[in-house]
């Protein structure tokens, strides 16, 4: 699988800063990475994560919240100036309110922005490689935050609807190499997701690949048994349907 150029490579000649978390975090001025702490690093994944300006006050609970509300303010009173010493163009505060500067690109944005145009039928791309091994990257995953996981399990679940759409629309025309390929990535991605196998069949299937749609459903029945002691849906099961007998 071709490794996915980061998602603000195209970003515009105002785009001053990248700010990269899939799968790890950078923040790059021109070749420079920006070396920021471990506290101004959650800070701005916080921020970059919502759409929005965000209140003090809720960072300050979120990102320090075991401590007193006066020692989580004074916390982040202390990681903002710090932030500011590193790069005064990266946080954008008032006295009640913060966001990342608008001149700073968010490759978890853009991503986003195509896995969504994928799935709801938007233009495919000419190499699907590039595509392929950005929607097979996890948010930070070494990241223990707890404040992370609605956030990771959001991108988790619209890359992997956008893998699976991804395949079969490759399929419909006619690109099957790419398409088994990407629908192997979104099992990958989640072994035990049923979607993604049933993807795989049905690119077999409109390959005329029939053997293989049948080998890849015996094999999710097999391991749906063994992991979770279920069987396929019958969505699974009526895809075989489309196998007719040689008359």
């Amino acid at each position: 699988m071709t490794r996915a150029e980061p998602a603000w490579a195209d970003a515009g000649p105002d785009d001053v800063l990248m700010l990269q978390m899939l799968p790890t975090f950078a923040v790059r001025e021109a070749e420079d990475d920006l070396p920021l702490s471990r506290a101004a690093q959650r800070l701005v994944v916080f921020l970059a994560l919502r759409d929005h300006p965000v209140r003090r006050a809720e960072a300050a609970h979120t990102l320090w919240g075991e401590a007193s509300g006066e020692h989580s303010a004074a916390s982040l009173r202390t990681t903002l100036w710090r932030v500011g010493q590193v790069h005064r163009g990266l946080v954008r505060a008032t006295p009640e309110w913060l966001s990342l500067a608008d001149t700073v690109a968010v490759d978890v944005r853009a991503a986003f922005g195509l896995a969504r145009s994928l799935a709801a039928h938007g233009e495919l791309p000419a190499d699907s490689g590039p595509v392929a091994g950005l929607l097979a990257t996890d948010l930070l995953p070494v990241w223990c935050d707890d404040w992370l996981f609605a956030f990771r399990e959001r991108w988790r679940q619209l890359r992997l609807h956008a893998l699976e759409r991804l395949a079969e629309r490759l399929a419909a025309q006619g690109r099957f190499v790419e398409a088994v390929d990407v629908a192997l990535t979104a099992i990958d991605g989640e072994p035990l997701r049923e979607s993604a196998h049933r993807s795989l069949i049905r690119v077999h299937l409109l390959e005329g690949n029939h053997g293989e749609a049948i080998r890849v459903y015996r094999a999710l029945v097999r391991l749906l048994r063994t992991e979770l002691g279920v069987a396929p849906s019958p969505g699974a099961r009526a895809l075989l349907g489309e196998i007719r007998p040689a008359q």
